[in-house]
């Protein structure tokens, strides 16, 4: 199986795409929000559909009014990924369609010459779509493409296996394939494993920290059985530090026994997790922070 096809999953925050991302993987890779930017990095998923083997990026879901410097080298590593993909999947919810957001998104995949799929989501949300409805969605969508239009709910499972097989499958095959390695797999491991630990933060204190925290893996040591992490979890202010501490250490505990289980699952292997929680205010907008997350380049 020689090909590899690269498709990116891209759309505002909150729309369903990491949610889409597990799914298609039928891994737990991509952290779950009601927040906005709970992914921070290109997630990458690798997996075989209908004898296709393709890599699925999720891409970080992009606030348009963070000014930090956190938010800016995601919209870099967003808008890099672009250009590099075989096809790009652009999700919608239907109760917010052509927003500014979402026209940005368009305009970039158009400079790129990427082939695009439109994937509308929540369709569950509506309690009558009738084909009229149907049509004045496409209607409104006409500007940017006249096919290629799917409805889906992710959370009542319709409209999925059409898009994949229709969608994503069939596009794919009639695509010339761009040939680039684009995963740097040490790195892209590291960065996985600092996302896993950080979505399950965000799951085991119900939201309350998503955007303020963050993981540096200092230390990744891979043994032939057991993989050995450890890594700092890092908050800005000192309530926030007790919070993922809790009672007596429960909550981190919690934390890294939920860790260590997604990851023995991912990767199939042995995981010993060190974890730390150190206070650095401002750390989105450090530099060298961000550099020492893999953030910056």
């Amino acid at each position: 199986m020689k090909n590899k096809y690269y498709v990116s999953i891209v759309g505002k925050s909150n729309v369903g795409k990491s949610t889409l991302l597990n799914l298609l993987s039928d891994k737990y890779i991509s952290t779950e929000s009601k927040k906005p930017q709970t992914t921070r990095i290109n997630i990458y998923s690798e997996t075989i559909i209908n004898k296709l083997n393709i890599i699925f990026i999720d891409t970080p879901g992009i606030t348009l009014d963070d000014n930090s410097l956190l938010s800016s080298t995601m919209k870099n590593s967003y808008i890099k990924s672009l250009d590099l993909v075989d096809l790009v999947v652009l999700v919608l919810d239907i109760e917010d369609i052509n927003n500014r957001y979402d026209d940005s998104i368009i305009n970039l995949v158009s400079s790129t010459k990427t082939k695009f799929l439109i994937l509308i989501n929540k369709i569950d949300l509506v309690e009558t779509l009738s084909k009229e409805k149907i049509s004045s969605i496409k209607e409104e969508l006409s500007y940017i493409s006249n096919d290629n239009i799917y409805m889906i709910s992710l959370k009542d499972n319709l409209g999925i296996e059409n898009f994949i097989n229709e969608g994503l499958v069939d596009n794919l095959k009639n695509l010339k394939l761009k040939k680039k390695d684009i995963v740097d797999s040490s790195t892209h491991k590291l960065l996985t494993i600092q996302e896993i630990i950080r979505g399950v933060i965000v799951d085991s204190t119900f939201n309350e920290l998503p955007y303020d925290t963050a993981v540096h893996a200092s230390n990744l040591i891979i043994e032939k059985k057991l993989i050995k992490v450890e890594a700092d979890i890092i908050v800005q202010k000192i309530n926030q530090k007790k919070i993922i501490i809790g009672k007596n250490g429960e909550m981190i505990k919690l934390i890294g026994v939920k860790s260590r289980k997604i990851l023995e699952e991912l990767y199939k292997t042995k995981f010993y997790l060190s974890l730390n929680v150190i206070v650095k205010e401002n750390w989105k907008n450090n530099y060298n922070t961000l550099k020492d997350l893999k953030y910056i380049e």
